[in-house]
């Protein structure tokens, strides 16, 4: 029997209530014996304090892009990753994250003083604005039956 590599995950957040995270945990609660056979989770803050970024062969990443170290970090992320797989809204569109996005000059000018303090991008921006994104798994939080799939998909199960 060959025994087959198993596939080297990580799990990140940007800027977020990581609440695809959150329910990541409930997925893994069914289905994590069966995915161990087929990955090592080598990062994932949430549970583990591993955090090792290199040779990935899939990354999930959650959030919004909303400054430059946010962009410094998804580009780490992508180029130590095989596949890379926004989760949820903000990783897709920005949203809710990204509704300044929209925000009126008036509406701007009452933020700028907090963009300012925390080196906020005047915009928030999706993954794929700044990296190649390889899937999308939508909803806030994740939508259970699409991440199974998609994720499956990767580890060929």
């Amino acid at each position: 029997m060959i025994n087959k590599k198993k596939k080297r995950v990580g799990i990140f957040s940007l800027t977020c209530d990581e609440g695809c995270s959150i329910y990541l945990i409930e997925i893994f609660n069914k289905k994590l014996f069966d995915w161990l056979k087929k990955m090592d989770l080598v990062y994932f803050l949430s549970i583990r304090d591993k955090r090792e970024i290199k040779n990935l062969d899939i990354a999930l990443v959650e959030g919004v892009v909303t400054s430059e170290k946010d962009k410094e970090y998804l580009k780490k992320i992508r180029s130590n990753s095989k596949i890379l797989i926004a989760m949820g809204s903000c990783a897709i569109n920005t949203m809710p994250s990204g509704q300044r996005n929209n925000f009126n000059t008036k509406q701007l000018g009452e933020i700028k003083d907090h963009l300012k303090k925390y080196n906020f991008l005047q915009r928030a921006l999706a993954l794929k604005e700044v990296v190649k994104v390889d899937n999308e798994i939508i909803g806030c939080p994740i939508n259970e039956k699409i991440f199974i799939k998609v994720f499956e998909k990767y580890l060929k199960i």
